[in-house]
């Protein structure tokens, strides 16, 4: 989670479609990921049109928009790559409280994530959309990799 996490708050600053989503959601949108019982936690924020992210179970606000996978597996299939949001939804590993339409933004955020941090042959294999890419892999993943969290 933590490695997604920086993913998002990288593309959320350099691809502009991505922008544009950002955009589309309300301030102050809170989304939260977390493992049951007791598993890892990702929260997304919105506020001032930027995006930032943590991997800490400290929240300040209700979430807006809470998925809770049902266990590890479904999780880290999500999180490796092996598949995307809307099949997990499909597939029912995970339960949602709150706002849907948020949800549904948030899931093609997370598709442009995948473009930018899984290689073609990954993509292809997973049967995932390769998505326009136009801030440049090569920038997102070494800023994963190697960039400053919630900077």
């Amino acid at each position: 989670m933590y490695f997604f996490a920086k993913a998002v708050v990288c593309c959320s600053r350099y691809d502009e479609d991505f922008k544009k989503y950002v955009g589309m959601l309300p301030e102050r949108f809170v989304f939260r990921f977390r493992i049951l019982p007791d598993g890892a936690s990702m929260t997304l924020v919105k506020n001032n049109d930027r995006l930032s992210a943590s991997t800490g179970k400290e929240l300040l606000h209700k979430p807006d928009v809470d998925v809770c996978f049902k266990n590890v597996e479904g999780g880290f299939a999500f999180f490796s790559g092996r598949k995307s949001f809307a099949k997990c939804f499909a597939q029912s590993a995970f339960v949602i409280y709150g706002d849907v339409s948020g949800m549904m933004t948030v899931s093609h955020m997370f598709d442009i994530v995948g473009s930018y941090i899984l290689t073609k042959r990954m993509l292809r294999k997973y049967d995932r959309a390769l998505l326009p890419r136009d801030a440049g892999v090569h920038k997102v993943r070494f800023l994963t990799l190697f960039g400053r969290f919630g900077q």
